[in-house]
C-alpha cells in the first residue's frame, strides 16, 4: 500500500471549466490519473475487466484540463457546466 501523503490544495476560486469523464469510453490506462497535478482522479473498479477513471476529489480540481489533454480516446472532455459537473462527482459513481 502506498503511504505517500498527498497535499491537495483547493483552488482559490471555482474553475471556469471542469472535466467530464465518460466511463463507457475509458480504457483504464491511467494517463489522466498521472496528469492531474492535485491527485484528484483515481481508477475505479480495479476488480473489473476494464477499470475507469473518475474525479473523486471535485473540490480540489483546478480545472486545468491536463486530464483531458492526456486522454487519447477522448473519454475526458472539459465542460463549462462546472456546478453540474461538481454535483455529479459528489453524488454519482461511474458504474451507476
Amino acid at each position: 500500500m502506498d503511504s505517500k501523503k498527498i497535499d491537495r490544495k483547493k483552488p482559490k476560486k471555482k474553475p471556469e471549466q471542469f472535466p467530464w469523464f465518460m466511463p463507457f469510453m475509458c480504457e483504464g490506462c491511467g494517463d489522466c490519473v498521472e496528469a492531474c497535478p492535485n491527485s484528484c482522479i483515481e481508477l475505479m473498479g480495479l476488480n473489473r475487466k476494464v477499470p475507469v477513471a473518475w474525479l473523486i476529489y471535485p473540490d480540489y480540481c483546478l480545472g486545468c484540463g491536463n486530464c483531458a489533454n492526456m486522454c487519447i480516446v477522448d473519454a475526458v472532455q472539459m465542460t463549462k457546466y462546472v456546478d453540474k459537473a461538481i454535483e455529479r462527482y459528489k453524488t454519482k459513481k461511474p458504474f451507476e
